[in-house]
């Protein structure tokens, strides 16, 4: 490969969910779900350098052959039948285990930086399904914005971007490498619902708006029980003048809406005051992830 070619840098965005219902169990032992997925500006950043073999360096953080982003790299260049590698570098910001798709968002990243560094000559339905393999998540990420997804949460229809709000985030992570495993088995069916509440919600956004009264989590009663700290921080949030709280995926991390950066700074504000961590977001449309790639340098 040629060791002059220019370094790739590309935004890896998280996401949070504007409601998350679960239909029940399917006969293939996953879960069907209904959930509105929504991409913020809180982003990992991944590099893309010339190399002859791939290789990944995640300063602070051991990494395991498993590794997604490893993962997304070799399924890319088996599909697309290129000899090169690539070096990948990942700056992590978005929590290991939190519920904000930070694995999956790392590893689209990789998927849509390669798509164009190693000039890849795959149609877009190729690497919507690439991106599949790898997960639930994954190809979420590779779209961003706003999506409805059903079914085994691979089953994407984009949506109109969300009306501009701030999220004040609580970022809790979970070092248990199963956690969304365990907590999808310790659903109950009480927890299940029938996804009327996320429709809903697709048609407010498809009428522009954001419809607070269906964003619900039916992971919430379960993320409470695993980390007293949920209740905490879903407390504090309403309490601040969140527009709706929620939890983020299966948890731990909890968000809240707000119309205004000077309502939710003054909301971060009094959290941190509480000794309850928080950080301010807003959201990300679909054009501002298709736009992720910066500039070779």
């Amino acid at each position: 490969m040629n060791s002059s070619a220019p370094r790739m840098r590309i935004r890896a965005y998280a996401k949070i969910n504007l409601g998350f219902e679960v239909l029940g169990r399917r006969s293939d032992g996953l879960h069907e779900v209904a959930t509105i997925l929504q991409t913020i500006d809180l982003a990992d950043s991944v590099t893309l350098s010339p190399s002859d073999r791939i290789t990944l360096h995640c300063p602070g953080m051991e990494v395991r052959p498993d590794n997604l982003i490893l993962q997304a790299a070799y399924l890319m260049k088996e599909r697309a039948g290129v000899s090169e590698g690539v070096a990948i570098r990942c700056i992590k910001r978005i929590p290991v285990g939190s519920g904000l798709a930070g694995g999956s968002a790392d590893a689209a990243a990789v998927l849509c930086g390669l798509w164009s560094y190693w000039d890849v000559r795959l149609d877009q339905a190729t690497v919507y399904d690439v991106a599949g393999q790898l997960g639930a998540d994954v190809p979420f990420c590779l779209a961003g914005g706003t999506a409805l997804a059903t079914g085994d949460g691979r089953q994407l229809e984009l949506l109109p971007d969300a009306p501009p709000h701030w999220v004040v985030l609580v970022p809790l992570g979970s070092t248990d490498p199963e956690k969304t495993g365990h907590m999808y088995r310790h659903l109950t069916k009480a927890d299940w619902s029938s996804g009327e509440a996320v429709h809903r919600q697709a048609q407010a956004l498809q009428e522009g708006r954001i419809d607070y009264g269906c964003l619900r989590s039916a992971f919430a009663a379960t993320a409470r029980e695993t980390w007293p700290e949920v209740n905490r921080a879903l407390a504090s949030l309403e309490a601040s003048g969140a527009l709706a709280a929620c939890v983020s995926g299966a948890g731990p991390s909890c968000f809240g809406l707000f119309r205004t950066r000077g309502e939710a700074v003054r909301a971060r504000n009094r959290l941190v005051a509480q000794g309850c961590p928080g950080m301010v977001h807003r959201f990300v449309t679909a054009a501002d992830c298709r736009s992720r790639p910066a500039p070779p340098v």
